[in-house]
């Protein structure tokens, strides 16, 4: 849940900045509405997964001997601790910012300010995996694996984040007209644009964690993390599949018979799977390269 919640924060924030503004007319408000919609989901997400993230920590840091207030303080005086403590109160700052975001009759002055300190705070959380996993503790090679893991996380954000931006624009579009492939049309241009670079980016980054992280060739079917390592790639293959699909074969098609259903469809399927890599990668970082 934490991963998923700042996957789709950030990708809301870069939606906005990225996508949004390249949007003509009405439609414009509209979509700085849709990713509004995924910023509040996806902050709303990453706070409740921050407090499940530390439950589970402090079961695994539990001393029964001492009590429980004792072991959360000890906890959270550590080097995870402080990445946690700035998470969590990161995630509710941008709760509150994407609320401001676009309350009506404060002014346009306000909900822009409110957006800047919003995706502000996604960027900086998306660090937390770096701080807190396999990245840090690359000896030697830290000042190369933590920058590389903020990368592929802001990179899987604008990537899947950024569909399910796309596809609460369509919804509110076709809730309010009645129809969604004009929307989908201008849209989804600047999103695959978006994409394919924070594909190759996800794609770079990825290749560079396993060399990192990956003692062999042997050790992908050897150990556990390089078994959940194949899986995770295998994932991410059809993804990358779908959404190819998505962007050569269906949008062109938004005009013909059956309109935007078959790509709505589609993209629903490459974000379910999608959220399955995100869980895998969970997994990942809770196992250690080492383990058999």
């Amino acid at each position: 849940m934490l991963f998923a919640g700042l996957i789709t924060t950030w990708g809301a924030a870069s939606s906005r900045w990225l996508i949004a503004p390249r949007v003509l007319g009405r439609r414009r408000h509209s979509v700085i509405g849709a990713a509004r919609t995924v910023g509040l989901v996806g902050s709303v997400a990453l706070l409740a997964g921050a407090g499940l993230v530390f439950w589970r920590q402090l079961r695994d840091f539990r001393d029964p001997l001492v009590p429980w207030g004792e072991d959360a303080s000890v906890l959270l005086a550590t080097d995870w601790g402080l990445s946690w403590r700035l998470t969590a109160i990161g995630a509710l700052l941008a709760l509150v910012a994407f609320v401001f975001a676009a309350s009506d009759g404060r002014g346009s002055d306000l909900r822009r300010a409110s957006w800047i300190v919003a995706s502000a705070l996604a960027g900086v959380m998306c660090a937390f995996p770096a701080f807190t996993g396999h990245a840090a503790g690359t000896e030697g090679l830290r000042w190369l694996s933590i920058p590389a893991d903020i990368l592929h996380v802001l990179a899987a954000g604008s990537w899947i984040g950024g569909l399910s931006f796309v596809l609460v624009a369509e919804f509110s579009e076709r809730r309010r007209t009645g129809r969604g492939n004009a929307l989908l049309a201008e849209v989804l241009p600047l999103f695959s644009q978006v994409a394919l670079i924070a594909g190759a980016v996800l794609i770079g980054t990825g290749v560079l964690a396993s060399w990192l992280h990956v003692a062999s060739l042997d050790a992908l079917v050897s150990t556990r993390y390089g078994r959940i390592l194949l899986t995770k790639v295998g994932l991410v293959l059809v993804v990358l599949i779908l959404g190819a699909v998505n962007w050569r074969v269906l949008t062109p098609r938004l005009w013909g018979v059956g309109g935007a259903r078959p790509l709505r469809r589609n993209a629903m399927r490459e974000l379910i799977i999608a959220h399955l890599v995100i869980l895998v990668a969970a997994l990942l970082v809770r196992t250690s390269p080492l383990e058999g």
